[in-house]
């Protein structure tokens, strides 16, 4: 992600980067995310005790004000990467806890979103710029399906799945059905898929209620295949 912006209009004034995650420790790299973007940082933790969220929250904001002043970097120099990142406090946002996007309603996520999105005065028109999803325990596999469903569509999205998407079959059609939705993969690396919204799904080919229809791309394959002509029976023999 050499030029992120590239992907967004630059009229606009801010880009809203939505991050997912168990632990707390991936907020610190993605505020790396947040940088190039110029963009408003959501975290949306998931089973994250609440005052451990509120400790790490509280010590990014200090160290992002302070900076290299913060006398906790001279303890802990993972802070540095913080420190170094130049992105206002007032940018990091306390999304809502991600277990609410995982409830039956086919809304929950818009409900669970609309006060921060009011808050950034993005109510009347509610858009996620980049989401990032990093779950452990095959959890991401629900909230790809739920996010999916819900209609938003990030320009980028970045997954970590927690198995192989080649060799796990559930991880596999979960992969499948991002690419079939919009996505086309751009990057894959140490299980983080980078994909990017180009709207091109094998879903709009065709009519998924035609009997009997076949994968356009397979039938395009078949009709290429020319057969071997057959040598004629000799009736005589």
């Amino acid at each position: 992600m050499k030029d992120p912006l590239s992907f967004f209009e630059m009229k606009q004034d801010s880009r809203i980067f939505v991050t997912i995650t168990d632990s707390p420790s991936v907020w610190q790299n993605d505020l790396i995310i947040t940088e190039r973007l110029f963009a408003e940082m959501i975290v949306c933790p998931y089973r994250i005790d609440h005052a451990v969220q509120l400790d790490t929250m509280t010590l990014t904001r200090d160290v992002l004000k302070q900076r290299m002043r913060h006398p906790g970097i001279k303890e802990d120099s993972s802070l540095e990467t913080i420190a170094k990142t130049w992105v206002l406090p007032a940018k990091v946002h306390d999304g809502p806890r991600a277990e609410e996007f995982l409830h039956a309603d086919e809304r929950a996520i818009f409900t669970s979103m609309q006060p921060i999105f009011k808050v950034l005065n993005k109510d009347d028109s509610p858009v996620i710029h980049m989401l990032k999803v990093e779950l452990a325990n095959g959890v991401e596999r629900q909230m790809m399906y739920k996010f999916l469903d819900s209609g938003f569509r990030p320009s980028i999205l970045l997954v970590k799945w927690s198995h192989d998407i080649d060799e796990h079959i559930a991880t596999a059609h979960c992969a499948g059905h991002v690419m079939n939705s919009g996505y086309s993969l751009f990057a894959y690396e140490n299980g983080y898929a980078l994909y990017v919204f180009t709207d091109q799904t094998l879903y709009d080919t065709c009519s998924l209620k035609t009997i009997g229809y076949t994968n356009p791309i397979l039938a395009s394959i078949v009709s290429g295949i020319q057969l071997p002509k057959q040598a004629p029976v000799d009736s005589s023999s």
